[in-house]
């Protein structure tokens, strides 16, 4: 166990390393990116369940989708159906730019995913789901802890 706790940090360190360097070629920090990550996710989302998630301020997540707006990676548009909410999506225009240096490691994690059965890749699925869970319910703990 103390094995795959250990590669689990490497795993997320090296992939901050990535998610750093990409940033890095498109003039974007790590939390820009992790927001632009996010949003791709969650798109169409609005900046108060992005706040939700993240457990940033309104005025924060503010700041960021302004950057974000500004440099062309997210469009704001108002909602049809309640013209009092804005809707936040990601700008397409951008995106090949993002999957061409994404490119080297979607690559080799293809590659990766080659050498296992569909049965193994449902397992290993399925941790990360829960490993997923676990860090969702200690954010919910810590966060109640500050309150």
């Amino acid at each position: 166990m103390g094995e795959l706790t250990l590669a689990l940090r490497e795993v997320r360190g090296r992939l901050a390393g990535v998610l750093q360097s990409v940033g890095e070629h498109v003039d974007l920090g790590a939390v820009e990116m992790d927001f632009l990550d996010l949003i791709s996710r969650k798109a169409p989302t609005t900046p108060g369940e992005l706040a939700t998630t993240t457990g940033l301020s309104p005025a924060t997540v503010t700041g960021i989708l302004d950057r974000l707006e500004e440099g062309g990676w997210i469009r704001r548009e108002r909602d049809v159906g309640d013209r009092r909410k804005v809707l936040i999506d990601v700008e397409m225009k951008r995106a090949p730019e993002l999957g061409r240096l994404y490119g080297g490691m979607l690559a080799r994690l293809h590659e990766i995913l080659e050498q296992y059965s569909d049965e193994e890749l449902e397992v290993l699925a399925g941790f990360l789901r829960q490993v997923r869970d676990a860090g969702e319910s200690s954010i919910d703990e810590l966060r109640a802890s500050l309150s």
